[in-house]
This record gives structure tokens, sequence and C-alpha cells, in this order.
């Protein structure tokens, strides 16, 4: 007999341990893949002209600075970010405009009613 001998308990604990290893070896290798490709695409961006960019909300220098950020990281995912709040900030100043004009229309109503009424 071994002075080692390996229980079926063991055993599975050892496998399972591995196996954990791999997936967190593989997903690391995923993610940065992953940036490496999309950091690919946003490079192909730069060659978009300003109109393209504008129309998904981005801009020259928001593609620029996703770029030049850390190499295994997502520009992507800055990209994204950007575009949303770039399009959130649009569509609260487009509602505030509204609001300042329907308070606008509404003060002329009652000045002219007003006028109304005194002739």
């Amino acid at each position: 007999m071994s002075a080692f001998a390996p229980t079926p308990s063991l055993a599975r604990r050892l496998a399972a341990t591995v196996a954990r290893g791999t997936r967190v070896v593989a997903n690391a290798v995923a993610c940065y893949v992953r940036a490496y490709l999309n950091r690919r695409v946003a490079i192909g961006m730069m060659e978009f002209d300003d109109r393209m960019l504008r129309d998904i909300g981005l801009t020259r220098g928001d593609v620029h600075a996703s770029i030049v950020g850390p190499v295994d990281s997502d520009p992507t995912v800055r990209l994204r970010i950007l575009a949303v709040e770039r399009r959130a900030a649009s569509r609260a100043s487009a509602r505030e405009r509204l609001a300042i004009e329907r308070e606008m229309a509404e003060k002329l109503a009652a000045t002219e009613r007003g006028l109304r009424e005194a002739c």
C-alpha cells in the first residue's frame, strides 16, 4: 500500500479545482481576445466621416479617447457609455426646451386673454 492513496472525494475536489482554474484562465483569454478584436473595430471607426459618427452618437474625439486607453480594456464599452450619455443629455435638453416653450405659450395665452377682457 502506498503512503498517499487519493480518496474518491479528494480526487473529485482536485478535479473540480483544476476545472475551476481552467475556466478562469479560459475566461481571461476570451476577455482579452474580445477586447483586442473590439479595439480593431474601434480603430476602424476612425475612418468613418463625422456624419456617420454623429449618427451613432459619437465624435471623433470619443473614438480616439477610447482607443488610447489600456490595451487590455475594451474600447467599445466606453464608446457605448459615451453614446448613451450624449443621447440622454440630448433628450433632457429637448424636454427642457419643450417645457420652456409650453410655459411661454401659456403666458402668451394668458396675456392675450387679459387684453381681450380689457377691451
